[in-house]
């Protein structure tokens, strides 16, 4: 999908600098920022696209992959257009999987559209499962998308999903009951992750 061309012209106005403290941002359009990280910044286009700039094309040539894998699949933002140094995709106007557990109990079936997440992260070939609960979007039909796939294919697999159990808070524990009860296979992998101990005392001093 080509990009009008006013559009084009405001993103490709736009500037990125990666710095030892904070992404530095030269923005003289009237795009909003939505938000910056360690691969680049992202802007609001409008009610259906935004737009990722990134510091360096070696990130946005693994994003643009892994976006169209996970696209295919449904688990990712659908990729409108891109150029060299970013990656116009669709916005996501859902909380996420952590605003989302401020509002909602976590329950057996958003756990197993959890699990099934990751079933298919392991179906494309993404293989790091240790996805931040900010980056995971429980949309209006109930299904998930994620956000921030830069780093999702990696040369070892990272089974443990500590970042997701982490960002449960107060519902770590049953999540991870609720894991146990519906892919005991999961739960033993994670168990005896050698990480897995440090994991359950920073989830015990949450709890406490």
């Amino acid at each position: 999908m080509a990009l009008p061309k006013e559009i084009l012209q405001k993103v490709e106005k736009i500037r990125v600098w990666n710095s030892p403290y904070q992404p530095e941002i030269n923005n003289s359009t009237s795009l909003t920022l939505l938000g910056a990280g360690k691969q680049g910044a992202v802007f609001k286009i409008d009610e259906k696209r935004c737009v990722k700039v990134y510091f360096d094309n070696e990130s946005r040539v693994k994003e643009l992959h892994a976006l169209q894998l996970g696209g295919m699949a449904g688990i990712c933002p659908k990729v409108y257009f891109w150029d060299r140094n970013y990656i116009v995709m669709e916005y996501i106007d859902s909380p996420s999987l952590i605003d989302y557990l401020h509002h909602n109990p976590l329950t057996e079936p958003l756990t197993r559209r959890i699990l099934r997440l990751l079933d298919t992260f392991e179906e494309i070939g993404f293989n790091r499962f240790d996805h931040a609960g900010r980056h995971i979007f429980v949309m209006q039909d109930d299904s998930l998308k994620v956000i921030d796939v830069v780093h999702v294919i990696k040369d070892e697999p990272v089974w443990l999903a500590e970042k997701l159990i982490a960002d449960m808070g107060k519902y770590a524990k049953r999540f991870l009951e609720l894991v146990r009860q519906i892919d005991p296979v999961r739960y033993y992998r994670w168990i005896t992750n050698p990480n897995f101990k440090k994991l359950e005392e920073k989830i015990n001093r949450i709890d406490s």
